[in-house]
């Protein structure tokens, strides 16, 4: 009896030290204490042992801040980084300025070619890592100017196309065109997040279907300035200016993969939005080299249907716990444009220079760069 008693404090003890273990091991210390007695002695079979279970951490939890338990708290997330974009026009092409006489093509529309622009984009959003959340963006481009400068040697003259070209000039020497733009974008999205741990290397896969409302705003301003009639050396420039303003609304939808490891994570995104576009040309005043105004100040609005096409790729390397550098390229589509040197109009007809073309497009891509946070 008083072996008996002492096997069972020990066995009492045992399980209280080792509580978080299955009910298997507790039989099987028992068992063990009590194994003197005949009718115990013969072989019995155990229930396997039960491994106790592994916590798999939150994706934010484990591809930001190391193993760990799932953390219910929301979590937040911010990027900032620079743009180095290129952008091509899917504007008309058609002559800006010709030779006098046989009309011969010195300089068209796809000849305004711009060089690499600087802009920014920058995000900051919530999430719940089981759940989804919400996130506000925005990104610019900015200094998008293309210069050409065409120019002849008398005899051989250069003006704009005629009708309207003969009316301006007379003996012109040289042509500049200047064609600038600005790029805005705003968008405010919610998201639903699938998440899933992989072991190989270990890390998440985190899936986010995004919707929500997007603003895109597009100003350009274009100038063909012709300088002619040279007298002691000095040109008489006479310049035709238009301008545009498209403004897009619209709702959009996408996704957004995560796979992250280690230190290292790659992310990309593809984002669609059909939108409508509120758009508006200008016209200046418009004087030829004798000081005559041969057109008033002019604008005409409208609307058109418009898409907005989003791709993304970036590589992340984490820093620390919280932050990372990122580097990737970027591809941006916008359709249903009016482009300014869509609006120059060189007829002499009753209502010239009040047209709205705008069923062009841009296409822009390029690098980014730049640091992400998440806490």
């Amino acid at each position: 009896m008083i072996a008996t008693g002492c096997g069972l404090l020990v066995a009492t003890l045992w399980w209280r030290v080792t509580r978080r273990r299955s009910a298997g091991f507790a039989i099987v210390a028992v068992l063990a204490v009590v194994g003197g007695s005949e009718a115990l002695a013969q072989d019995v079979p155990l229930p396997p042992a039960v491994e106790p279970a592994i916590e798999i951490p939150s994706a934010t939890a484990g591809a930001f801040r190391g193993l760990g338990p799932a953390e219910p708290l929301w979590t937040s997330y911010a990027l900032s980084e620079a743009l180095f974009w290129q952008r091509d026009n899917q504007a008309f092409n058609r002559p800006l300025a010709v030779t006098v006489g046989d009309g011969a093509t010195v300089l068209a529309t796809n000849d305004l070619r711009f060089p690499v622009a600087a802009g920014v984009r920058t995000f900051y959003g919530q999430r719940s890592p089981e759940d989804g959340g919400w996130e506000v963006g925005y990104f610019g481009v900015y200094g998008q100017t293309a210069t050409n400068i065409q120019g002849t040697t008398p005899p051989n003259f250069i003006q704009l196309p005629n009708p309207l070209g003969g009316n301006l000039t007379e003996d012109g020497e040289f042509v500049t065109a200047k064609y600038s733009s600005l790029l805005n974008s705003a968008e405010v999205n919610l998201f639903a997040t699938d998440s899933e741990w992989f072991t190989d290397p270990s890390g998440w896969d985190t899936l986010d279907w995004l919707a929500g409302f997007r603003y895109v705003g597009v100003e350009e301003d274009a100038v063909l300035a012709t300088d002619c009639c040279e007298m002691d050396g000095q040109y008489l420039t006479v310049p035709y200016r238009a301008r545009t303003r498209n403004n897009m609304f619209g709702a959009q939808l996408g996704v957004r993969g995560r796979r992250a490891w280690e230190r290292w994570a790659v992310e990309g995104w593809a984002k669609g939005a059909l939108m409508g576009v509120a758009q508006e040309q200008i016209q200046d005043p418009l004087f030829d080299y004798t000081g005559f105004q041969q057109r008033p100040a002019l604008s005409r609005s409208g609307g058109e249907v418009g898409f907005v096409g989003d791709l993304t790729m970036s590589a992340v390397y984490r820093i620390n716990q919280v932050w990372g550098v990122r580097a990737g390229y970027s591809l941006l589509w916008l359709d249903g444009l009016a482009l300014a040197p869509d609006q120059f109009d060189f007829s002499t007809n009753a209502g010239a220079g009040t047209r709205l073309v705008n069923s062009s497009g841009i296409f822009y891509h390029g690098a980014n760069l730049g640091l992400e946070a998440r806490w």
